[in-house]
């Protein structure tokens, strides 16, 4: 569930719907244009949570904890920057399916919601509720933009809920790294 809330949070800005709903508009082929941006999202939040995972046996409790809080930082830092972050889809209208794949896969390599996947499922070493809730929370932020187009991120509600978003992910940061140094 914490993977839900913060890879949702993370991506109140819409930048990834906005991003799918401008190359949907430009290709012909929306279907494996949609199953190529889940594909690669389930990749990599896969990658992330067995990395997570992973940490979880390895480091301890306390660098876990400072490793959330960074996640939870960097992702509020990547709301309120407001310049594009990947790729634009006017540069992949035009690319193959196969080399679209691998755009989309290597744009979204290290991307705030896989590292907030990452961080999480070190906590508690459950790589797959992680991953699960991060692409639940994925969908559930990408869906108004895919449904009323990039216009919406334009208006004034949906900048106080990136403001909104990016404020709970600082104070949900800074309280992980308190709890990490025993404040």
């Amino acid at each position: 569930m914490l993977a839900l809330v913060a890879v949702a949070l993370a991506n109140a800005d819409g930048r990834t719907g906005i991003f799918l709903s401008d190359l949907l508009t430009l290709r012909r082929d929306r279907r494996l244009v949609v199953a190529i941006a889940f594909g690669a999202f389930l990749i990599n939040a896969a990658v992330a949570a067995i990395a997570g995972a992973i940490a979880n046996r390895m480091i301890g409790q306390g660098v876990v904890a400072l490793l959330v809080a960074f996640a939870m930082l960097s992702a509020a830092a990547a709301l309120l920057w407001r310049g594009r972050l990947g790729p634009s889809p006017e540069s992949l209208a035009a690319t193959p399916p196969p080399a679209l794949a691998v755009r989309v896969l290597a744009s979204q390599l290290g991307d705030r919601s896989h590292f907030l996947i990452g961080a999480l499922a070190a906590t508690s070493g459950a790589g797959t509720w992680a991953a699960s809730g991060g692409m639940i929370g994925w969908v559930l932020a990408m869906l108004p933009f895919l449904a009323f187009g990039s216009t919406l991120a334009e208006q004034h509600g949906a900048r106080i809920l990136r403001w909104g978003s990016a404020a709970i992910l600082i104070l949900w940061g800074i309280k992980t790294a308190m709890g990490a140094f025993g404040l």
